[in-house]
């Protein structure tokens, strides 16, 4: 029962996805060039220490994410992403950050759907006041979806929503891993031709 009620915010996300493509929104137009996104939204974030006990219950908190890259064909964007999820924790700031390669597969020519994967850098960390700090690095991975909604000639409104899981080793627990999902707004800038 609890594997049902994590996956369905993904779920429901993806349903909402597929209906803003099935309704026709504004057309995508040709992409090509630069592009660029800023994003905002919330995300659950979990953790699993493998003692057997499973992922923690899900803590949502805001993200924010910065995505750039450059157009392939009409099919295909390759980039860079930079993920932070932020939890104030009392005086300590606690935070999840993933800085990954993304690519973005376009199914539809005339549609702004997209699926995305991702690979890089992940980094937990717990900051405090006085400056002092603990954290861990390890391997992220990131999959998600998207849907670009045209605005302006070269303006996009972007709902996405993403799975991103970080596998660590550190902190006096061998192999531990956190999982985010998220669910984002984000304006999107294309240079375009």
């Amino acid at each position: 029962m609890g594997t049902i009620r994590r996956a369905f915010p993904m779920v429901t996300a993806l349903v909402v996805l597929a209906a803003g493509v099935a309704t026709g929104q504004a057309a995508p137009g040709p992409r090509a060039g630069f592009w660029g996104a800023f994003g905002l939204g919330a995300g659950g974030e979990a953790y699993d220490l493998r003692d057997g006990l499973g992922y923690s219950e899900q803590l949502y908190r805001p993200t924010f994410s910065l995505r750039a890259g450059g157009t392939v064909n009409q099919h295909v964007r390759l980039g860079g992403e930079m993920l932070s999820w932020i939890n104030q924790n009392g005086d300590a700031i606690e935070s999840l950050t993933s800085a990954m390669f993304v690519g973005q597969v376009y199914p539809f020519s005339t549609s702004g759907l997209y699926l995305k994967g991702g690979a890089g850098l992940g980094r937990n960390a717990v900051d405090f006041p006085d400056g002092s700090g603990i954290g861990d690095t390890g391997f992220a991975g990131l999959l998600g979806a998207g849907l670009e909604m045209r605005v302006g000639r070269r303006w996009y409104l972007n709902p996405t929503v993403d799975l991103v899981e970080h596998h660590y080793s550190g902190r006096g627990v061998d192999n531990y891993r956190e999982r985010l999902v998220t669910f984002g707004m984000s304006i999107l800038y294309q240079r375009g031709r």
